[in-house]
């Protein structure tokens, strides 16, 4: 008995062991399968991301050779093959920025998203942000990068995020610590001495003078643009005109811009050769390259020889450019010849695009006063642009330049239409009705660019502010000026409209308030908008004599009629 039991317990025995065995053998064959399942999918991703960085590097290559389109090829196959391969996304980040393409952004927010983003990467999606006004955004990238030992870039990004929202006085501190961090790069100084010579202070305007000879006087790729910049300046010595001319005579290779400049530069110092000068300049360049023929046509413009103009480039010549041919029309403007304009623009071989031509018919109708054959000429022009954005960029600024209100505002309203185009639109309304002293209407274009970019603190306080102008309101307006005060209190704009708001609140010693900090404010330096208010909150402080210093400095012609009522009726402030 005890036997077979023995017995069966041993054949129990060995069946578990194999059991046991064969349940091994299979684990050990699935784990097996599973590795070489992992490994295949490691070694295939491996594979995928390995193409992905050759298809990445070669994308690269052909950007450095300008073949973009082929490289945009390349870039998009390496990102099919590994969706965040780091070096196809930045690359194709960077190619669509320089491609003006609107998936940049998107491209650029993936980048940002990945371990391997660099410091570089942040700075040149800042770039593509304020080159596109996306300023509320380009804010919240650049000021991390300010934190930390900045590098001269975000310095430089900075400064042009200031001049955008109109701070240049920030702009040129951010500047001058660029140009001290790196004493031998001329591109800070360059941009400071920009910076400068836009101030009304003839002590700015004289230090951006200094900078740009300094830079003149140093054979890199800065002197030729300093020389230019210089040529360009205003109240010039005579001493510093007969240096400018030597130099523009010295610059290699020389374009028809440089000669023109020296030709400038022999007229402000020899006026009585002006006659000579311009048949010289005529006889050097009469025969050039389309764009030098076109310089010259635009600067005899510009220097008022609308004779010399038509002889130089008779009709027949013009015909075979269309730049030209608008030169010549300006000439004839400026003889104010309208029939022989009208002539010009019935002609059969004329190329010029419909919406041009019935521009300069609406031009030619306003100088004769014919009032509405002018309108329905600037409607006519507008209609046959309405489809075409950069038609309708030409149709506004034409109107914009020939003073054409109403037509401007027009055009720049069909053109808000297209969304790339928007904010350029709206801007432009901004500018002709600030022109035209029109503050509602400014209001009206302002509103629809904060609608357009609801997260911008910019468009948000310039519309509070040109509400609280107006005096409309008041109480909600005034709420969002001190709340954007509150969050960024070094933005010396925002304060400056909470202290309207102030003063519309009758209110002056807290609108003086506003105007307080650790750092003083050089008022000289400012825009006339913000000096008016600060004028405005010292009248009401009875600080007449202070106030009469900051109003001399203020140029009215920049001022809309509210703004100036400010200043000139301080009663109504308080």
């Amino acid at each position: 008995m005890s036997e077979g039991t023995d017995r069966d317990r041993s054949k129990r025995d060995k069946r578990n062991l194999a059991r046991k065995r064969r349940g091994r053998w299979w684990i050990l064959l699935i784990a097996s399968v599973l590795a070489v399942i992992v490994a295949g999918t490691i070694a295939y991703r491996w594979l995928k991301g390995h193409r992905a960085e050759r298809f990445a590097a070669a994308g690269e290559a052909l950007v450095a050779a300008d073949k973009w389109n082929d490289a945009a090829v390349q870039y998009r196959v390496a990102l099919q093959l590994d969706p965040s391969n780091y070096h196809g996304l930045s690359g194709a980040a960077r190619l669509a920025s320089k491609a003006e393409r609107p998936e940049a952004l998107e491209l650029w927010q993936k980048v940002l998203a990945l371990p391997q983003c660099t410091i570089r990467d942040r700075e040149d999606y800042a770039e593509l942000l304020i080159k596109t006004n996306r300023l509320n955004l380009a804010e919240k990238v650049i000021d991390p990068l300010l934190k930390d030992n900045p590098d001269t870039k975000a310095l430089q990004l900075a400064a042009r995020y200031s001049r955008k929202i109109g701070d240049n006085v920030k702009a040129s501190e951010y500047l001058r610590v660029a140009s001290k961090r790196t004493p031998d790069d001329d591109a800070p100084r360059f941009q400071l001495a920009e910076v400068l010579a836009q101030s009304t202070d003839a002590a700015d305007q004289a230090e951006a003078r200094k900078i740009l000879w300094e830079l003149a006087a140093r054979p890199n790729v800065y002197k030729k643009a300093a020389v230019e910049a210089l040529a360009a300046a205003p109240e010039l010595t005579t001493d510093e005109r007969k240096r400018l001319l030597q130099e523009l005579t010295a610059l290699t290779p020389k374009t028809a811009k440089d000669d023109l400049l020296a030709a400038d530069m022999r007229i402000q110092l020899q006026p009585d050769e002006a006659a000579r000068v311009y048949r010289e300049e005529v006889d050097r360049w009469r025969n050039g390259q389309s764009q030098e023929l076109l310089d010259l046509a635009r600067w005899l413009n510009a220097h008022q020889q609308p004779e010399l103009v038509l002889s130089t480039f008779p009709i027949e010549r013009t015909l075979e450019d269309n730049q030209l041919l608008l030169a010549r029309l300006d000439a004839l403007a400026t003889l104010q010849r309208w029939n022989d304009i009208d002539g010009a623009l019935d002609r059969t071989d004329v190329t010029l695009d419909p919406s041009v031509i019935e521009s300069f018919r609406a031009r030619t109708a306003l100088e004769r006063n014919a009032n509405l054959d002018a309108e329905v000429h600037w409607n006519h022009a507008i209609s046959l642009a309405a489809s075409d954005p950069y038609k309708l960029r030409f149709v506004a600024n034409f109107a914009e330049q020939s003073r054409a209100t109403a037509a401007a505002l027009k055009a720049y309203e069909q053109l808000a239409r297209f969304p790339e185009h928007a904010d350029f639109a709206y801007r432009g309304t901004q500018r002709v009705s600030q022109r035209s002293g029109d503050t509602a209407v400014q209001r009206t274009a302002m509103s629809k660019i904060s609608a357009r970019a609801p997260e911008d603190p910019n468009a948000a306080d310039q519309l509070a502010y040109l509400n609280l102008l107006l005096g409309e309101d008041v109480d909600q307006n005034f709420a969002v000026a001190k709340k954007l005060a509150e969050q960024y209190p070094s933005r010396l704009s925002y304060r400056v409209t909470t202290a309207l708001g102030y003063l519309r609140q009758h209110d002056p010693a807290s609108a003086m308030a506003q105007f307080k900090g650790p750092v003083s404010i050089d008022w000289k330096r400012t825009l006339p908008a913000w000096r008016a208010v600060y004028a405005a909150a010292l009248l009401a402080s009875d600080r007449n004599d202070e106030a009469r210093d900051i109003i001399a400095t203020i140029p009215r012609d920049q001022l809309n009629p509210q703004e100036r009522e400010l200043i000139e009726s301080p009663q109504r402030s308080n």
